[in-house]
């Protein structure tokens, strides 16, 4: 049984055409930034803290660390997923991920994956519905691996 969920939607709502700069997401350029602001702000004012970041595979949205469980949303831009021929496409996965922090050793810090909680995937679908779009399983998305 996975404990991630990943999720897909399609919207024109996000920009998915234009030249990327050439700093961002460690000179990859993937769409998705803001997918990912927009998400944080939804979330924000839905009481979950959270902020984004670029990584070289695309865009991270991560909750707050005083949040339990802490949770990660992977943007991805579906055109490289899907074999399109375009560098971008209207349509964008989620992959979902949750963890528990402790002390090992009463010192040592310590995450474990657990299931994502069901209030942090309805905040997250709330997020998606508030762009206009519909929440649907990703087929084939990372914890469909």
């Amino acid at each position: 049984m996975s404990l991630s969920t990943s999720i897909s939607f399609k919207t024109e709502r996000f920009d998915y055409k234009s030249e990327l700069p050439e700093d961002i997401n460690a000179g990859n350029r993937f769409y998705g930034r803001d997918v990912a602001e927009f998400i944080v702000e939804q979330l924000n004012s839905n009481g979950l803290k959270t902020d984004y970041l670029d990584e070289d595979w695309g865009w991270l949205v991560f909750s707050s660390k005083d949040q339990t469980p802490i949770f990660q949303v992977a943007v991805y831009n579906l055109a490289e997923y899907k074999g399109a021929t375009e560098r971008g496409i209207p349509e964008w996965g989620l992959w979902i991920r949750a963890y528990e922090s402790r002390k090992l050793i009463g010192i040592l810090p310590k995450k474990r994956e657990v299931s994502v909680p069901p209030e942090v995937l309805r905040a997250i679908e709330s997020s998606v519905r508030a762009a206009g779009a519909v929440p649907m399983h990703w087929e084939g998305g990372p914890n469909d691996a």
